[in-house]
């Protein structure tokens, strides 16, 4: 079994990348930390997928073979406990345009989309793309992590919102939501008859060795619901993209199709076999990746308990931390950046005073950022 190097820094400048190649960063030497993609070489399995298919040499259209869907499926019921049928999946290129077709086709201009504040920000951009009117309800802090107000939750739902964007487990607040969480959910949308997205790209990003990702889905019977899986996040493959939605309920999946024709592009060869790979070989990389990702978060969690002024709620998920700071510490992301640390702003996901800061790295790079950010506290 091979053993991963997750110390190994690896040169990403000049190769178009979204992370390091920031034409901001021109004539400037910047740490990036703001694009949630990993520093690490993806699993070796993935790298022969990839090998593979370039010495094949032929780059033509691609199918979604059975083999995959089958993967797919298996991979819901053993690592999430959803037994799903094969007929209910439906396969595009990414996450976002499936949530924004879905948002499309299910709300309109008057019964608009409902999301958290704090949230991944294309949830609460995407109503603004299409025209629809955007509901929000605050997230809060409750017996050390981040969960929903659920007395504004409902109060929302009372202004009869037709879709309800749910990201579980939640960036930027690293929660993975309990069964208390999910019941709650998903009684008060269908006492308001709201259709649940829900975007579960990290599910396989759990940190914290309690927790247990639940699938919203396998809980709606009464109201159709859509639930997004991919690899990309988990496995450092999302320049490729790639991404299932599960739609059990067969007018909504059969509405969701006919809508995609024209707009959605086919999966490539490189995507269907990386996919593949991770299904079926990625098991020992990630269960290396999760130990080191949770030494980082601590690491990182003990360097803020220690700065005045600065909090953060541990995460139970993810590789994003969500790092408040106080008035004493002026613009800090304008200020972080002047002195060569990139990091993105709160507001870009409706929080105030707050950074998010991707910890998926080298802990030597890790441990510049903070001395960068403990230099400002001088």
């Amino acid at each position: 079994m091979k053993k991963y190097n997750f110390d190994q820094v690896i040169d990403r400048k000049n190769t178009s990348s979204y992370k390091w190649d920031n034409p901001m960063y021109a004539g400037k030497s910047i740490l990036p930390m703001p694009v949630a993609d990993m520093e690490f070489v993806v699993a070796d399995e993935i790298l022969e997928a990839l090998d593979k298919i370039t010495q094949h040499g032929v780059l033509g259209y691609s199918i979604v073979p059975d083999s995959l869907k089958l993967l797919a499926q298996k991979r819901i019921q053993e690592e999430y406990q959803w037994e799903t049928a094969v007929e209910w999946q439906v396969w595009l290129p990414g996450i976002v345009p499936g949530i924004s077709i879905a948002c499309d086709i299910f709300s309109n201009e008057k019964n608009g989309v409902l999301t958290a504040i704090p949230v991944y920000h294309p949830f609460h951009l995407i109503p603004t793309w299409l025209n629809r009117p955007i509901l929000t309800f605050p997230m809060v802090e409750k017996e050390g992590r981040w969960t929903y107000d659920f007395e504004a939750f409902e109060e929302a739902l009372k202004q009869q919102p037709a879709v309800f964007l749910f990201c579980n487990p939640h960036n930027p607040g690293g929660t993975v939501f309990n069964q208390s969480e999910i019941d709650q959910i998903v009684r008060l949308c269908k006492q308001y008859n709201c259709l649940i997205i829900s975007d579960e790209i990290h599910a396989d990003l759990r940190i914290h060795p309690q927790s247990k990702h639940i699938c919203i889905g396998q809980y709606i019977e009464d109201i159709p619901s859509i639930s997004f899986f991919a690899t990309s996040k988990a496995f450092n493959t999302a320049g490729l993209g790639g991404c299932v939605a599960i739609i059990p309920h067969k007018a909504s999946r059969e509405t969701f199709i006919k809508r995609t024709f024209g707009f959605m592009p086919m999966l490539s060869r490189h995507s269907i076999d990386v996919m593949s790979a991770t299904y079926l070989h990625g098991s020992n990389w990630l269960a290396q990746l999760l130990p080191y990702l949770k030494q980082n978060h601590d690491f990182l969690l003990d360097f803020v308990k220690q700065q005045p002024g600065l909090g953060m709620i541990p995460l139970e998920a993810t590789y994003l931390a969500w790092i408040s700071y106080d008035e004493t510490w002026g613009d800090l992301p304008e200020r972080l950046l002047e002195h060569g640390l990139h990091v993105l702003r709160g507001e870009q996901f409706k929080g105030k005073n707050f950074i998010r800061l991707n910890f998926a790295c080298p802990q030597s790079q890790l441990q510049e950022a903070c001395q960068i950010i403990a230099s400002l506290a001088l």
